[in-house]
């Protein structure tokens, strides 16, 4: 069995008047295209590579999706790039395609992110590598079983706690302070619309521990109800790197868009039909790959997310003192003894 230490919080709660830092502005990453000009105030992030090199960028779930067509677009402009995933035939396309286009091979690491183990020495590997961007985009929708091989809850699992267990294990290890960092996690719509009705925090509430404590019980069904809770923890992940004010690091969240993909395929029968239905209606995958990468080329300051191409408040119950307390006493056991 993987061993798990309650250590001190990497990220300790702040006291009132940090949280100013919520007007606190970064600047799009050099190195890469910069979207069209906005009114954001930035800060003095930068990248400390040589002009010919771009910044080394961290893909999970970049073998399919949304994930996959951020992958090639970054393989166009001429980044190294290193994508996880599960299958490696996947891979092996994704890796032709861009050496097929771009002259541009991306590196596989094969990782399952839903067991414990193999996130371990998935994380191991990639905090010792020095990456400029993380985007932590893996994800799942309805698995069946609804629970791991490991006994753990799968949405729960591979959404979020192993995005929680690969960031913080790569910002442990992190010891030059220059080098810039910049994590990107995949979010949902469902995040803004959680609590537009009084069902949303009677469902789930992310200031209370015992609400982020049932989620994570594993049962035979991990519906849709466990992802929303998965895509409002990432949401809240994102928002404490930023206000931790580490050196150099920023965070943003971002809903790339509604898009239908292969996550989708254990939906019912019924929703499927709903969502084909509506597909001239959303998001293409080109362009939620486009989104995803947005967020890689501009970061947001806390209590800010993409909503698709726009960036835009978060709730505030997603980050909020006592909704980040919440989920730091819960989530702290999940960070990797060395």
């Amino acid at each position: 069995m993987t061993s798990f230490v309650s250590s001190s919080r990497l990220f300790p709660l702040l006291q009132s008047s940090q949280w100013a830092v919520l007007r606190t502005w970064a600047e799009p990453i050099k190195g890469f295209k910069t979207a069209e000009p906005s009114s954001f105030a930035a800060s003095n992030i930068t990248f400390h590579r040589s002009a010919h090199q771009m910044p080394r960028v961290l893909i999970t779930g970049g073998t399919d999706g949304i994930g996959r067509e951020a992958a090639l677009k970054l393989a166009a402009d001429q980044h190294e790039i290193t994508i996880s995933g599960r299958d490696p035939n996947k891979a092996k396309d994704v890796i032709e395609q861009c050496q097929k286009k771009f002259n541009n091979t991306p590196r596989f690491l094969q990782a399952d992110l839903s067991l414990e183990n193999e996130v371990i020495k998935f994380a191991n590997q990639v905090a010792k590598e020095k990456y400029d961007i993380c985007i932590l985009n893996a994800g799942v929708m309805n698995p069946k079983p609804g629970r791991t091989r490991e006994d753990r809850e799968a949405t729960m699992m591979t959404n979020l706690i192993s995005s929680y267990m690969i960031a913080h294990k790569i910002l442990d290890s992190r010891k030059d302070d220059n080098q810039p960092l910049h994590f990107v996690f995949s979010t949902s719509i469902l995040v803004k619309f959680h609590n537009a009705t009084p069902l949303g925090l009677r469902f789930f509430n992310p200031q209370k521990v015992s609400d982020w404590q049932k989620s994570l019980v594993p049962s035979d069904v991990s519906g849709a109800g466990k992802y929303a809770i998965s895509k409002i923890g990432l949401a809240t992940l994102s928002s404490t790197i930023s206000l931790s004010n580490l050196p150099n690091v920023t965070a943003t969240s971002v809903h790339p868009g509604t898009v239908y993909t292969n996550i989708m395929s254990n939906l019912p029968a019924r929703q499927q039909f709903y969502i084909k239905l509506a597909r001239p209606f959303t998001t293409s995958l080109s362009d939620a790959g486009t989104n995803l990468v947005r967020a890689a080329k501009n970061p947001l300051p806390a209590g800010m997310f993409y909503q698709a191409n726009k960036a835009t408040k978060l709730p505030e119950f997603v980050y909020s003192e006592s909704s980040i307390a919440a989920f730091e006493e819960v989530f702290d056991q999940f960070k990797i003894r060395d």
